[in-house]
């Protein structure tokens, strides 16, 4: 069992190092045993003063929430880029494809198979045309979740049909 002098000594220099270490993580100096140790400006030169660009560039980046974002207005107009987004995604995987921007799912696979059966050998080809056909079935998806795109008439009778049984 240590002696109280000694737990004291080893409880001053444990909160000392913790502090250290904390102290130098928020001016985001590296306390490594390499040979060049990192100091602080003030530290390296005392006599010379550290403007506010080089402590700015010492401090560490705060990220700092836009609030402006919720507002309503501002909710409404990323809405309306996410789907000028999407749409322009859709429009240049559609013309990849060759189909029409309101094909059906069979229209997308019988096209689909078409060019992998047209592109022979070339992997990269059929891999390319695989993630068009994937892209395309799975922003459709997306549009239907966030409510950007009605489901059909004959999708929702297929669905009643199936859990009908």
């Amino acid at each position: 069992m240590l002696s109280p002098f000694l737990t004291t000594v080893v409880v001053a220099v444990a909160v000392l190092g913790c502090t250290m270490e904390s102290t130098l993580a928020f001016t985001g100096i590296s306390s490594s045993s390499s040979p060049s140790i990192r100091r602080p400006l003030s530290l390296t030169r005392p006599h010379q003063r550290v403007n506010s660009v080089q402590l700015y560039a010492a401090a560490p980046a705060i990220p700092i929430p836009n609030l402006f974002k919720r507002l309503p207005w501002n909710v409404r107009k990323e809405r309306e880029r996410e789907m000028r987004r999407m749409k322009q995604e859709r429009a240049v995987l559609h013309r990849q494809l060759g189909i029409a921007e309101d094909a059906t799912y069979e229209e997308i696979v019988i096209a689909t198979d078409s060019l992998i059966a047209k592109a022979g050998g070339d992997i990269k080809k059929k891999v390319s045309v695989e993630v068009a056909k994937d892209k395309i079935l799975q922003i459709r998806l997306n549009e239907r979740l966030a409510g950007l795109q009605e489901v059909s008439k004959d999708a929702r009778a297929q669905s009643r049909a199936e859990l009908e049984g």
